[in-house]
């Protein structure tokens, strides 16, 4: 899959992702957001996502998309673009176990979530670096319940004793019994969606959970240009069970996309509005957010440079382009 038809659709539109005055975080105008959207719409018509699922596919295809089923590839036409952009709520309510600590997202608003997952911890006790458990998840866990600055919460540490097939939901097991806080899980397969909606039940009654499912869950396109299995069967799944879907990228500018920062924000953009488009045509009006890990890759290194100006530039941009779109949005802060 070639990262040229984002860089040669950027170069076109003309955009320079540069910084900000002084304690301004938009980097954007909004006819550069004009420009970046309507690259956007070339990539999505003309080169098109990669499309394993033979269900997504058949969805789009249904919708007026063009399917190429030998090649596993969908074109999104524009039309069908801002009809979706139009039905993904503005704002949304993450729901908590407990009302109190459900969480706005939208708009103005601003919020904190912890990064994860990593599979390895300093024990506390001895001060040697080891293996994450599911009782470390459950220790970090409560101390993320205890900050008021975290609001929701995502696997911070694997349970690296558990089967990778089931280790997903140990880990939110182990969550769901020390936080109130809405919880972010992140399962690589579509049939743990049920699995974690018969968790939900447990522990808050069917009927309060299939009225408030208060998991979040996430799934991420593989750049470039590639709605893989793993992201539009989970997706799928968790809009049917009325979760809150996070959809996002992790482009990696000069690696995975354009070096180009314009051009890792137009093919950014096209892979997150796959997944978000999917979403609405299955269910429109499902509570979707607009996400990026993207960044610039490391050269020495060949590794993401996590926390490089580049990556805030880029992630500057991202949040503009999601209040552009008038829907929420989910950052890494680095």
């Amino acid at each position: 899959m070639s990262i040229e038809p984002a860089a040669h659709a950027a170069q076109k539109c003309g955009v320079a992702i540069q910084p900000a005055p002084q304690f301004r975080l938009e980097c954007l105008t909004d006819e550069e957001c004009r420009k970046i959207h309507e690259a956007t719409l070339e990539i999505l018509a003309q080169t098109g996502i990669h499309v394993p699922s033979q269900r997504a596919t058949s969805i789009f295809a249904d919708h007026g998309a063009r399917a190429d089923k030998q090649n596993q590839r969908v074109f999104i036409p524009a039309a069908m673009v801002e009809k979706a952009l139009s039905t993904i709520p503005e704002k949304i309510r993450i729901p908590a176990r407990t009302r109190e600590r459900d969480v706005l997202m939208g708009g103005d608003s601003l919020g904190f979530i912890n990064f994860g997952t990593t599979v390895f911890i300093n024990d506390l006790a001895t001060g040697k670096r080891r293996q994450s458990t599911t009782e470390d998840v459950a220790q970090a866990t409560r101390v993320l319940d205890a900050l008021n600055s975290i609001e929701i919460l995502i696997t911070v540490l694997s349970c690296t004793e558990k089967s990778p097939v089931t280790e997903t939901m140990h880990a939110t097991a182990a969550m769901l019994a020390n936080t109130t806080k809405p919880v972010e899980a992140v399962p690589p397969a579509a049939n743990l969606i049920p699995k974690m909606a018969r968790m939900g039940e447990a522990a808050i009654g069917t009927d309060n959970f299939r009225q408030n499912p208060f998991f979040f869950t996430g799934v991420c396109v593989v750049s470039p240009l590639q709605l893989v299995d793993e992201c539009s069967e989970v997706l799928m799944a968790a809009v049917e069970h009325g979760f809150v879907t996070s959809v996002l990228s992790m482009c990696l500018a000069g690696g995975t996309s354009p070096i180009h920062l314009a051009g890792t924000v137009v093919q950014h953009n096209a892979e997150v509005l796959s997944g978000l488009i999917l979403g609405q045509l299955l269910k429109p009006g499902a509570p979707m957010i607009y996400s990026s890990s993207t960044t610039s890759m490391d050269m020495m290194f060949g590794t993401a440079a996590v926390g490089s100006v580049e990556g805030a530039l880029l992630n500057a941009a991202l949040v503009r382009m999601g209040r552009y779109y008038h829907i929420p949005v989910r950052i890494s802060g680095g």
